[in-house]
């Protein structure tokens, strides 16, 4: 497997992405943020299919807000195998995304994912991955942020 380092990658240095940031005390666990995020990119609803997820316990009524929070040295961009082809870092705007025309379905970049659910899916249908890419190329930026009705979410 190819080896990659983002260390000394000087185009990165100044065009960090940001990130999707959750304020607990503000969620009411309502699921928009599932919902306009699963219809976008998948043109399905469901959690599922939504790259941000409410983690919901049935039984405390406790919940969590999960994405990707666009790692600054992403684990999962160096285990894919395919280089810069299906996990891939935007020059111009630093997000971490994959492109699942080149996806070969491995899921190595999920196995290296470092947290616990991984912010990495895999769509068993289409038999690619993917994750949150902060709504690449909508120039409002991340849907779930601008939809959330308590402002729970911030980037």
């Amino acid at each position: 497997m190819r080896q990659r380092s983002l260390q000394g990658d000087s185009d990165m240095e100044d065009t960090r992405s940001g990130a999707i940031l959750y304020h607990p005390s503000l969620c009411t666990a309502c699921g928009v943020c599932e919902v306009v995020c699963s219809l976008w990119h998948e043109g399905a609803v469901g959690p599922v299919f939504a790259r941000s997820n409410i983690i919901r316990d049935p039984f405390t009524a406790e919940h969590r807000h999960r994405t990707c929070p666009q790692c600054e040295d992403p684990a999962c961009y160096l285990a894919c195998p395919t280089g810069d082809k299906a996990l891939c870092i935007d020059r111009a705007t630093g997000v971490i995304y994959v492109d699942e025309s080149e996806c070969n379905g491995c899921e190595l970049c999920i196995d290296a994912c470092p947290f616990d659910p991984p912010r990495i899916k895999f769509n068993a249908c289409k038999k690619v991955a993917f994750k949150c890419d902060l709504c690449r190329g909508r120039e409002e930026g991340p849907l779930c942020v601008e939809y959330c009705p308590f402002q729970a979410l911030t980037f």
